[in-house]
């Protein structure tokens, strides 16, 4: 049978976005590392990337970074001249390579894709809609739907499955290439190491603001744009998250943390379990803060354009499940002599930094690049 891509697709979205059972499929994937790269501040702020030349081989995947250095006072004169220093804003260029690749896949039968595709067709004629979800909200209420609908579900649930491995296995990645790209804090005289905020009370599990506000402070100061991102782990930090004081604690007192948190815009928090693996962040209140900007994920898409068969094997670009504002390549390719098909997600992608040198020794902000390493402790 031939597979028609158009079915597949938006059979996938139909079946992400029909949730009514809670089983290993639909538990929520913790987007950890890749969702705080692909908040929308960061991608709205990262502007310095280019997409560079491949040479013309279809092998190079890189992109471009292109900047400048700021001038400082020393770069001033106090006497009236004439005389230009040509060399005193050249651009600098960095070519980053795109070096890391993930796969995963899985196979299905071809008795299962054709009940697939066919049921999909149904749920269409059933609900008169081709809106993913549409679909899910009339099926639910349409008798005759429940077939299909749970036929849909069940296909889904291999590639949400799958996806799993794939974003554990890229935050893993990522999370090694930032720990490699850390900066200074303002205030250390440009000595690249972590700093310690202090948020929270082990022993009564009060909240410690201070720690929070001193991070602020130091980010502040180092005239970054946009509220910073942080990347944490299951410690100090995410307990203060999780607080919502509105019936207990500090509302007693007037103050409701959460709102407080809110209003003041003081950061975006971002769980990854594998923070406490990627050495040097190696605990729990281990963490990752970034200014929107400074760490930049970089995709290399394959399938993007006027890409689609070849031989006998299907190739698209698709959502990744459980993580949509990622896009991840999917290929589907069938063995006739088993009826079966494969189904690899993949996906080429590295990290950008950057780089320490965007500050001359005279700046304040010598070696501040943006990403910071901190531990957000307790008493």
């Amino acid at each position: 049978m031939s597979v028609a891509t158009q079915n597949i697709c938006p059979a996938i979205l139909t079946s992400l976005s029909d949730n009514l059972i809670n089983n290993s499929a639909n538990v929520k994937i913790h987007g950890g590392t890749l969702a705080a790269l692909t908040d929308p501040s960061n991608l709205a702020t990262g502007n310095i990337i280019r997409q560079a030349n491949d040479n013309g081989t279809g092998h190079s995947k890189e992109v471009r970074v292109v900047y400048k250095q700021r001038l400082t006072a020393d770069d001033t004169s106090d006497t009236k001249s004439c005389d230009l220093d040509q060399n005193a804003m050249p651009y600098k260029e960095i070519d980053v390579p795109i070096t890391q690749y993930r796969s995963v896949n899985f196979s299905m039968t071809e008795e299962q894709l054709r009940v697939y595709c066919d049921s999909y067709s149904s749920l269409v004629q059933l609900t008169g809609s081709n809106d993913p979800g549409t679909i899910v909200s009339r099926a639910n209420g349409i008798g005759r739907a429940s077939g299909p609908l749970s036929v849909v579900r069940e296909l889904f649930n291999d590639f949400q499955l799958a996806s799993n491995a794939l974003i554990q296995a890229m935050n893993q990645d990522l999370l090694a290439s930032i720990a490699g790209g850390f900066g200074a804090w303002y205030g250390q005289g440009g000595t690249i190491q972590s700093q310690t905020f202090v948020v929270e009370d082990t022993s009564t599990g009060s909240l410690i603001p201070k720690g929070l506000f001193t991070m602020k402070q130091a980010y502040m100061n180092s005239g970054f744009n946009g509220a910073p991102i942080i990347i944490g782990g299951p410690g100090s930090l995410q307990r203060v998250w999780m607080n919502d004081s509105r019936y207990f604690g500090q509302a007693a007192n007037g103050l409701d943390y959460s709102t407080v948190r809110a209003n003041t815009g003081i950061a975006e928090f971002y769980f990854d379990p594998n923070i406490i693996t990627g050495s040097p962040l190696t605990d729990e209140n281990s963490a990752v803060v970034f200014a929107p900007g400074s760490l930049l994920y970089l995709p290399y898409l394959q399938y993007v354009g006027n890409f689609g068969d070849i031989g006998t094997m299907k190739r698209f670009t698709m959502p990744m499940p459980g993580l949509p504002q990622v896009k991840v390549d999917c290929r589907i390719l069938s063995d006739e002599c088993s009826e079966m098909y494969k189904v690899y997600l993949e996906a080429y992608f590295d990290l950008f930094a950057a780089p320490t040198d965007m500050f001359k020794a005279t700046d304040d902000n010598y070696n501040i690049n943006g990403v910071f390493e901190a531990e957000f402790a307790s008493v």
